[in-house]
């Protein structure tokens, strides 16, 4: 009888372990029999994304020469930028239209330097005697007789522009006017005299007379007075008053 049950017990557990390979078996089937193949570029759904890779040195270095040899220009402006420009330069243009306009339309009187007889009269159309060269020439300035030491007047209001001195002329001084009109005074002598950038009334003294230079000793003392308007000298007797 024990034996008996022995032999059953031993089937039993032979069936349960067949069992379990049959088991074991079947789900390495159905293991295996999912697993999908890997698929080929063919049947891919979409193609793989493309990750930006960072600059190599060579394409840095070589983007660098590249920048440092431009020619630095800038981008041309735009229709916006350029009508800016236009009206920002026509403006200014008209401002100093309207300043130059406005000066020329000033009204300044002129009154003489000094007073005495002139022993050389402003003539450029035609040519007139210089004693001291003796020789016929035109002449650009009017000279005005008057002993050295003598205080020479300011014709007009207006600012001390230049000081200049050479030999022919000796020691000048140019004032600036109202209406853009340049007088000068020489020779003078530098004690006394006004200063660049000085401003002056009409009739106030900037100087006195100095002895004549040699390229104008013939005429005797005398003040060697011009008048220019618009960078050409005009005839002084036109504007002076007496």
């Amino acid at each position: 009888m024990k034996k008996k049950n022995e032999s059953k017990m031993a089937a039993v557990l032979v069936s349960m372990g067949l069992c379990v390979v049959a088991l074991g078996a079947g789900m390495t089937y159905y293991t295996w029999s999912n697993v999908k193949e890997p698929l080929t570029a063919e049947e891919s759904p979409a193609s793989p994304v493309t990750v930006a890779k960072s600059p190599t040195l060579d394409t840095a270095k070589a983007q660098r020469e590249q920048m440092s040899n431009d020619d630095g220009e800038a981008p041309d402006p735009t229709p916006a930028q350029e009508a800016k420009t236009t009206e920002t330069k026509t403006t200014s243009e008209q401002k100093t239209t309207e300043k130059s306009t406005a000066k020329a339309q000033q009204t300044v009187t002129y009154v003489y330097p000094v007073t005495g007889e002139t022993v050389m009269p402003y003539s450029v159309d035609k040519a007139v005697y210089d004693p001291t060269l003796d020789q016929y020439r035109t002449n650009d300035t009017l000279c005005i007789a008057a002993e050295a030491g003598t205080e020479v007047k300011a014709a007009a209001d207006g600012t001390v522009a230049e000081i200049k001195e050479d030999d022919e002329s000796g020691r000048t001084l140019v004032l600036e006017h109202a209406d853009g009109t340049r007088t000068t005074y020489g020779p003078l002598a530098a004690e006394g005299m006004a200063k660049k950038g000085d401003t002056v009334k009409q009739g106030q003294t900037v100087g006195k007379l100095d002895q004549p230079t040699k390229y104008q000793a013939a005429l005797g003392s005398h003040l060697v007075f011009a008048m220019e308007v618009n960078g050409e000298r005009v005839d002084p007797t036109k504007k002076l008053e007496k």
